[in-house]
C-alpha cells in the first residue's frame, strides 16, 4: 500500500508561544486557531483515548490561507484498558461506552466541546462484525467533529507520525522504518525527510501468532525486507509490544507480547535492522496520539460556502480527475471528471463526492471560467436540494471559483469549495462546519476499510 497523496502536517520542534489573549490586535483570532481533539484507539488487546489541544497559524509569510500546527499540548492520557468483546465474538458495546464516559469525565471535558478528532478502529477489532457501528457511535458522541476511521494504512501513517518517528525521520539522512506492534496486526511505514513513502500491514501480533513467535517475526522482518538497502536500516517502534522491546514493560497480559519482542530483536540484528529509540516518543498510544493530533487539516479562508447548514458531510469518496497539461479547455475539463467518476463508479448528480483539484499556473479569471465551466458540465451538477458539489483544491481558488459557478455559471446546488487540501484518489474525507473567527473548515482525510456484516445465519469474525 501507498500512502501517497495523503498529508498529515507535522510540524515538531516548531512550538511557538500563541499571542497574548491581553492586548491581542483584533485580527489574531483570523490567523489563529485552536482546537481541543480527542484520539480514540480501539485496538486487538487495548483501547485508550487522549485528549489534546492544538494551536494552528497561518502560513501568512507565504502569501498562503493553509494553517500549520505550531503548538501541541497532551491534556489527558487515559487508562489503558483490555478492549471488551461480548461472547459471540463482537464488540462488547456497552462496556467500551462506558469506559470512554469515564475517560470523558476523568479528563474533565464535555463531549461538546471537542472541536476535532477520531476514533480508529484496529487489527481484530476491526474485523468484528459491529466494528463500523460501535466505531461511528463513538464518532457520534464524542465531539462537534469526531469521525470514524479504520484500516491498517491509516493506523500506520498515524502511528509514525504520533510516535515521533517521522518528525525524527526530518533530522536523520536516508531512509528508515516504523514498525507499530500490536495485538493483531503489525503495520510498517516507511519515512524519509519528514515523509510517509509507503505503507504495509502484517498479520502478527502478541495475539496472533498461530505458528509461535519467532515464525511471526521471521514473518514481519520478511516484510521489512522488501525496503532494504546495502546498509544496516534504522528502526523505529511503537504499539503495545514495543513496551518491551524498549525494556519499558516487564509484566505479562495474558498475550505473547514478551516473545514476539524477543524475537523481532532476534530477528531484525540477524536481518540487519537497526533497533534506535524514540526520544520521547510515545510507544502504546502512539496510534491514539495520532489519531488527536494529526488526523485533521484546516481549508483556508478562502472558501466559498453556500448552504453551511449542509455542514457536516461524511464519508465522501474523493475523486481526482486527471486534468490535461496546460489552460483548461472546459470540454476536456469536463470528460476527464467523467472518465474519474466512471473508474470508481460514482455519480456525482446522486451522491455527494469530493473532488480534488491540482492548480498550477496563474489564476486568471479566464482559466478559472473554462475550469468552472468544465465542472458543471462534467459533474451533471444537481439542482438545488440535490447533492452538494464538493471541490478541493491544493490552490487558494476556493473562493474565486465557488463564486464563478454560483454567480456567472448560475449553478444552483450548494457548493462547498475549499482550498488548502492535499487529497488522493481512494481517500474518503469529512468536512466539518466552518470554525470563527477565522473562517477555516476541518477536513478529515481518513480510510474506511471496514470488515463487512457476515451474511445471515453465519458465524461472526
Amino acid at each position: 500500500m501507498t500512502a501517497e497523496g495523503i498529508h498529515f502536517p507535522d510540524h515538531h520542534g516548531e512550538q511557538v508561544e500563541p499571542a497574548g489573549e491581553i492586548g491581542e490586535p483584533p485580527t489574531w483570532g483570523l490567523d489563529h486557531v485552536e482546537l481541543l481533539t480527542v484520539g480514540v484507539d480501539i485496538g486487538s488487546s487495548t483501547s485508550h483515548l487522549l485528549f489534546s489541544r492544538l494551536r494552528l497559524e497561518r502560513l501568512a509569510q507565504s502569501l498562503s490561507s493553509r494553517f500549520v500546527v505550531v503548538q501541541r499540548e497532551v491534556l489527558h492520557r487515559s487508562p489503558i484498558r483490555f478492549t471488551p468483546f461480548a461472547a459471540g465474538g463482537s464488540i462488547a458495546t456497552e462496556a467500551l461506552r462506558a469506559f470512554v464516559d469515564a475517560c470523558y469525565r476523568e479528563a474533565g471535558v464535555r463531549p461538546e466541546e471537542v472541536d476535532t478528532g477520531a476514533v480508529i478502529l484496529t487489527g481484530v477489532a476491526l474485523e468484528r462484525r459491529n466494528s463500523r457501528a460501535v466505531a461511528e457511535l463513538f464518532a457520534e458522541a464524542g465531539g462537534r467533529f469526531v469521525c470514524a476511521s479504520a484500516g491498517a494504512n491509516l493506523e500506520a501513517i498515524l502511528s509514525a507520525h504520533g510516535s515521533g518517528a517521522v518528525a525524527l525521520s526530518r533530522s536523520r539522512p536516508g531512509r528508515r522504518l516504523h514498525v507499530d506492534l500490536g495485538g493483531g496486526t503489525s503495520k510498517l511505514a516507511l519515512l524519509a525527510a519528514g515523509e510517509v513513502l509507503e505503507t504495509a500491514a502484517v498479520p502478527v501480533g502478541a495475539r496472533r501468532l498461530p505458528a509461535g513467535p519467532e515464525r511471526g517475526a521471521a514473518d514481519l522482518v520478511r516484510a521489512m525486507a522488501r525496503w532494504q538497502g546495502q546498509e544496516p536500516m534504522p528502526v523505529t517502534c511503537s504499539g503495545g509490544v514495543s513496551e518491551y522491546v524498549y525494556g519499558r514493560e516487564t509484566r505479562r497480559f495474558d498475550d505473547q507480547g514478551p516473545e514476539l519482542a524477543a524475537a523481532f530483536i532476534e530477528a531484525c540484528r540477524r536481518h540487519g535492522f537497526a533497533i534506535e529509540p524514540l526520544p520521547g516518543g510515545e510507544g502504546i498510544r502512539a496510534t491514539a496520539v495520532g489519531a488527536s493530533q494529526f488526523s485533521v487539516q484546516l481549508s483556508g479562508s478562502t472558501v466559498h460556502i453556500s448552504n453551511p447548514a449542509r455542514l457536516p458531510l461524511r464519508n465522501l469518496p474523493v475523486v481526482r480527475p486527471r486534468l490535461p497539461a496546460g489552460e483548461p479547455e472546459p470540454g476536456a475539463v469536463a470528460e476527464a471528471i467523467r472518465i474519474a467518476l466512471r473508474r470508481l463508479d460514482l455519480d456525482a448528480g446522486r451522491v455527494p463526492v469530493a473532488v480534488s483539484l491540482a492548480w498550477s499556473g496563474e489564476p486568471r479569471h479566464r482559466s478559472l471560467r473554462a475550469l468552472a465551466r468544465g465542472l458543471a458540465a462534467g459533474l451533471r451538477v444537481a439542482p438545488a436540494g440535490g447533492p452538494p458539489l464538493v471541490l478541493a483544491l491544493d490552490a487558494d481558488l476556493g473562493r474565486s471559483l465557488g463564486w464563478i459557478l454560483a454567480e456567472e455559471l448560475g449553478v444552483r446546488a450548494d457548493l462547498v469549495c475549499l482550498d488548502g487540501l492535499e487529497l488522493a484518489e481512494l481517500d474518503y474525507v469529512d468536512v466539518g462546519s466552518p470554525l470563527q473567527p477565522a473562517n477555516v473548515v476541518p477536513v478529515v482525510v481518513k480510510s474506511l476499510a471496514f470488515s463487512p456484516a457476515p451474511a445471515p445465519g453465519r458465524p461472526g469474525a
